[in-house]
């Protein structure tokens, strides 16, 4: 089927996340034009975008990326002739929410949270007291804004602390006993900082919940466990599914996320961690299970998505090229900071 946008624009500092929006575009038969801050990139040799643009003036005011670089957006949307925006990962995608009047109406902006609930929710703390209060499943927890806090949280051991906004599991750490914990934060080694998150250890393994909602109704859900390196087992999990209903519903959301959870096979229960407001890792593994979300998000804007769509069932591991990009363009964002010493 041809595609209906024939120019849709990818916006992304986070390479990994941006290349793999693009590879989904491509294998849709869009072919992107990509607008990224780094000057060189992966993608720029993978054939997986038409064109690929460094976006110059990109600055942060107040920890989010500065407004002034919207005008780029629409520069490039005018002389491109672009019909549909994404962010690629957090920070494009908050911009593209927090864009003004004035731009939106320069920018065809595709589906996207209110800034507020992206700002809101991506912080842990904020996020599970959100769950608890609409009755879904999260672990017990406790903010902590100082290190003496820390050792009065009255969680079961083991626990875990955490940044309230990082992703990737960076600054995580686990600490099995009240004995461990007091030793690492003695010598200063509680990599989250504070403020941070502690949480009751769940045991068990990794599970992810991704969907695409409109005005808080799902168009497309799959459910993934995570039990074994490069590798994604869909199934279609009942209660996952409501769960991410009920959140969607609650919060009248539209655009893509994802959920982080736990499953504890002892107790049969699951525990949402997380919300990724934006595009995440697992984006090709949901891909190769038939949901392709970058092209069903376009597919939301032209009125023709499925609903509601989900993944088939079964194991999926990525194919050489894109596990090979996956881990070249996750290597190439640190590399390219330590050889360049630029910030963002």
């Amino acid at each position: 089927m041809a595609a209906t946008y024939p120019s849709v624009l990818v916006l992304g500092v986070v390479p990994s996340l941006t290349w793999s929006v693009a590879r989904c575009l491509r294998r849709a038969g869009r072919a992107p034009v990509v607008l990224a801050w780094h000057a060189c990139a992966p993608i720029m040799w993978s054939g997986d975008c038409r064109r690929y643009v460094r976006w110059h003036g990109l600055r942060r005011s107040g920890g989010v990326l500065d407004a002034a670089a919207l005008t780029h957006v629409w520069q490039l949307c005018e002389s491109a002739r672009i019909d549909a925006v994404m962010g690629a990962d957090y920070d494009t995608a908050l911009l593209l929410a927090q864009a003004p009047v004035a731009e939106r109406a320069r920018i065809p902006v595709c589906a996207v949270p209110p800034a507020s609930t992206m700002m809101t929710l991506n912080d842990k703390w904020n996020f599970t007291r959100y769950l608890s209060a609409i009755g879904l499943p999260v672990p017990d927890s406790a903010r902590v804004d100082l290190g003496a806090g820390l050792l009065a949280h009255g969680l079961l051991y083991p626990v875990i602390t955490k940044p309230l906004d990082r992703w990737a599991s960076v600054g995580f750490q686990v600490h099995r006993t009240p004995e461990a914990l007091e030793r690492t934060l003695a010598r200063g080694r509680v990599t989250a900082g504070f403020p941070l998150i502690a949480q009751s250890y769940v045991p068990g393994w990794d599970v992810g919940a991704s969907f695409l909602a409109r005005r808080g109704e799902v168009l497309a859900c799959s459910v993934f466990r995570h039990t074994r390196r490069g590798e994604r087992t869909f199934y279609p999990s009942v209660r996952v599914r409501d769960y991410v209903r009920r959140f969607v519903a609650a919060c009248d959301y539209s655009g893509v996320g994802h959920l982080d959870l736990r499953y504890d096979p002892a107790l049969d229960s699951y525990f949402i961690l997380e919300l990724n407001p934006r595009f995440w890792a697992s984006l090709l593994y949901a891909e190769r299970a038939g949901l392709n979300y970058p092209d069903l998000l376009l597919r939301a804007e032209e009125g023709t998505a499925a609903e509601p769509a989900f993944p088939r069932s079964g194991r999926v591991r990525l194919p050489a090229y894109e596990r090979g990009m996956t881990l070249a363009t996750r290597w190439f964002s640190s590399a390219y900071e330590r050889s360049t010493g630029a910030r963002l």
